[in-house]
């Protein structure tokens, strides 16, 4: 019996989860666009004067802030909140399968709220600490971009590799 219950909810469960997840992405990503575009890079520079690798990143996010905030905040924010619509109507879909008479268009108004504020409530949030704290979030953005970057800093070609 239980089995069943769990079993028939497995699909909400993930959908609830890449919701939550896609919301995620959406407030970290404002967040990036904020920060860069309020960061000084003087203070940045004092800051990462012994990283030389997570330093150049970082100092090449704020001297791109209007492109990064522009991918960021629009690009991967915009694609989120579409993403979180159609995964909300998912959701609502599966919850009210069954439901009959006037509860069915209040759930999915309230899952559309509850979207809707967690997605705002969460940005607003991420942006005043974003601002506040603009220096500490390139860095700590910067460390992450690093682990998918290479340590060798430009590549060489393959004309200079044959040489050596």
């Amino acid at each position: 019996m239980m089995s069943q219950v769990v079993t028939g909810y497995t699909d909400i469960i993930i959908a609830v989860m890449l919701l939550l997840f896609m919301i995620l992405i959406a407030i970290i990503f404002d967040g990036i666009g904020v920060a860069v575009t309020s960061c000084d890079e003087d203070k940045l520079k004092k800051v990462l004067h012994c990283d030389k690798k997570r330093a150049k990143i970082a100092i090449g996010l704020v001297r791109n802030a209007e492109k990064v905030n522009n991918i960021c905040a629009d690009v991967i924010g915009d694609m989120c909140g579409v993403l979180c619509g159609a995964c909300g109507a998912t959701i609502a879909g599966g919850l009210i399968d069954g439901i009959e008479g006037a509860a069915a268009p209040f759930i999915m108004i309230a899952i559309s709220a509850t979207i809707a504020g967690l997605t705002v409530g969460g940005k607003a949030c991420m942006k005043r600490l974003a601002v506040k704290n603009a220096e500490e979030y390139i860095i700590l953005t910067a460390k992450a971009i690093s682990l998918f970057t290479r340590s060798g800093g430009k590549r060489k070609k393959k004309k200079d590799r044959k040489e050596k």
